[in-house]
């Protein structure tokens, strides 16, 4: 009967409780476990999902998972178990903490040991997150690259691929998103490569991989990188990465007025941080909350968010004191949503509250340089101390020989203290110059934005013009000609109506892709290889037998006019439909690079050319090729071996 008794409890539990299956079925290792060596093992095998892991379960398992490591003969588990403990810091933010438990086990690592080679890349890559979380940057790149040639030393091709990824996140955090997209890119050809997907190295390379785009502004390649990460973020069964995934999902709905689609994945993302920690949801989870209140019209809300994460208040709770409640006493986080406010009581009209605002930001950030500063002012005044020590001495040694070393003294530090500050003066008044001057600057770029903006505007007004024009008769052709179809019933002429709709919807299609270029003055190598991204996601149901990729390796983001970009986008299109029809093969690959002039390759796996380009392939569609590059002053060369074949298109920066 208790047996039962427990039994029932416990599933009541898990429902309750229930976060993912592979956290519920550790769960239950957990509770069956019985020996000493096995409930540590289980212990360890929960922590090692820490992303999906609710708080509240590792702040009651940490501590009796590291009494049984602390008293276990096996090396490994110890070594694991440091690195869990680290983690259970890093949850709650205190990264100095979780340094100290990883850092001492360190030099007790060696790669060349194979019973420990994996831990040792994992504790490595835990220490340059930690440092990375502490603003240490070039402490944690120092970690990575001495890292990462010991694990290509041992083929490691999952810790290769995590670390390259892993370098990325450093750079984004940084705000070099270029320089990111390099490591990234690389992290998801090896996580691709040989014809296997390897899910734990993608799914975060392919979130970072959105998260670049979002700072390089590309709407188009970050939603085709989240389309790509959240399925396998949801295989994997990361809560961390579902729920990362879904915010940059939100604010680029919230951004593209997809308001519908944006609250419905907002509302998911929140629901999966409840699983992982109670109370308060992160700042960036309200941050986004707000956001998304603010694109959608709904002010009031943002600006209720904002006031509900600044209350002040003991960290520790107290009597009286809800368990939900939030309490923002940090100055970087209190200047972080004042700056949110500050912008939503403008974009509201409420003059009066975005200036008391202002003037509340600019004391938090007050507050914030004081808190930055204070140990480089202790620092000063005990070298203060020291030098007023010194001329005490002085003084009492010298008295007797020296009359006037009083009056001197104090000549002396009357200067010091006119000099200091003259010079603070100096300072404050440079730094309300510095403060001036980048107000004057804002105020030009906004300035400037709004021109571009208008410039822009016309632009899609006129190419709306065409649109609506030329497209309404290229639809009506369309739809005339079925109509003819469905009153006629001989044979011979559906097939003239089907190929007339055809050529008409080419029609349309093509008018599209002209527009898409009219709508710029001059495009760049990205807007071109992001327009062949949508190419791609078109034509992919007609050609479920290939797999299509685009790789891009820009140094220099090349700008062409209207004129050369339509001509390269047609050279592609004919380079890939040849590809389809003639290679017999299953991929399709594009590949863009531009460090001084830009070449372009359009490349398959197919059987490749056994003589020329013109008889394997036919001559019409190569000599359209020739005659668009001809006329741009390009050069364009075939290679084929038994691999495939590739289509090389080489320009200039001209």
């Amino acid at each position: 009967m208790r047996l039962g008794i427990i039994i029932l409890l416990f599933f009541i539990y898990q429902s309750a409780n229930s976060q993912t299956r592979i956290i519920d079925s550790l769960h239950g290792l957990v509770l069956k476990a019985n020996a000493p060596e096995e409930k540590l093992s289980a212990y360890l095998a929960l922590f090692e999902e820490y992303h999906s892991l609710n708080r509240d379960s590792m702040d009651k398992y940490a501590p009796e998972m590291y009494e049984l490591a602390a008293k276990s003969s096996n090396k490994r588990n110890k070594y694991l178990a440091e690195l869990g403990y680290a983690n259970w810091y890093l949850r709650w933010g205190w990264a100095d903490s979780g340094l100290y438990f990883i850092e001492r086990i360190w030099p007790e690592l060696k790669p060349e040991d194979p019973q420990l080679r994996d831990v040792y890349f994992k504790t490595g890559r835990a220490i340059a997150l930690l440092r990375g979380s502490k603003s240490r940057y070039l402490d944690a790149l120092e970690m990575l690259y001495k890292i990462l040639p010991e694990a290509e030393k041992f083929r490691d091709t999952l810790a290769i691929g995590l670390i390259n990824n892993t370098v990325g996140s450093v750079s984004l955090s940084r705000a070099q998103p270029r320089e990111a997209l390099a490591f990234i890119q690389r992290a998801i050809q090896i996580g691709s490569s040989r014809g296997r997907s390897i899910p734990e190295i993608l799914a975060p390379s392919y979130l970072n991989a959105a998260n670049a785009y979002v700072s390089l502004q590309r709407p188009d390649s970050v939603e085709y990188y989240i389309q790509k990460a959240l399925p396998l973020c949801r295989k994997l069964e990361n809560l961390n990465y579902i729920a990362t995934g879904l915010r940059i999902q939100t604010d680029l709905y919230t951004r593209q007025g997809r308001y519908g689609e944006a609250e419905k994945a907002l509302k998911e993302m929140l629901a999966v941080r409840r699983k992982t920690v109670n109370g308060s949801i992160l700042v960036e989870d309200n941050l986004q909350l707000a956001e998304f209140y603010a694109g959608s019209g709904q002010l009031d809300k943002a600006i209720e968010v904002c006031i509900q994460n600044l209350q002040k208040g003991a960290l520790v709770n107290t009597e009286g004191q809800s368990d939900e409640a939030v309490y923002t006493n940090d100055p970087k986080l209190r200047a972080t949503y004042l700056k949110a406010l500050s912008g939503y009581y403008k974009q509201a009209g409420k003059l009066a509250e975005y200036q008391l605002t202002l003037e509340e930001l600019l004391a938090a950030k007050d507050s914030l340089y004081e808190a930055n500063s204070a140990e480089a002012i202790a620092d000063l005044e005990t070298k203060y101390e020291v030098q007023k020590k010194e001329n005490t001495i002085l003084q009492q040694k010298f008295d007797l020989q020296q009359k006037n070393f009083q009056f001197i003294a104090s000549l002396v530090l009357i200067g010091l203290i006119l000099t200091t500050g003259f010079a603070l003066f100096r300072r404050y008044r440079g730094n309300q110059r510095r403060r001036i001057e980048k107000l004057r600057e804002e105020e030009k770029r906004n300035a400037e934005e709004a021109v571009r903006e208008a410039e822009e505007k016309e632009r899609r007004r006129i190419a709306a013009d065409l649109h609506d024009n030329l497209g309404a008769y290229a639809a009506s052709m369309a739809a005339n000609l079925d109509f003819l179809e469905m009153g006629k019933g001989q044979s011979t002429d559906q097939e003239v109506y089907g190929e007339l709709r055809n050529n008409s919807q080419a029609i349309i299609s093509q008018l599209n892709d002209t527009i898409w270029v009219l709508k710029k003055d001059a495009l760049s190598l990205t807007a071109i290889s992001d327009r062949i991204k949508v190419f791609f996601q078109r034509i992919q149901p007609s050609y479920r037998q290939f797999t299509f990729e685009v790789t891009e390796s820009i140094d220099n983001d090349t700008t062409l006019s209207s004129s050369q970009a339509f001509h390269l986008y047609r050279i592609i299109q004919e380079a890939v439909v040849n590809a389809l029809k003639h290679s017999q093969g299953s991929k399709v690959t594009v590949k863009f690079v531009s460090t001084g002039d830009w070449q372009l390759h359009i490349s398959d796996n197919g059987k490749g050319m056994t003589d020329s380009p013109v008889k394997s392939w036919g001559g019409n569609g190569l000599d359209n090729i020739r005659s668009r590059c001809a006329q741009e002053g390009w050069s364009v060369q075939w290679e084929g071996t038994g691999q495939g074949t590739a289509v090389i298109i080489s320009g200039t920066t001209n």
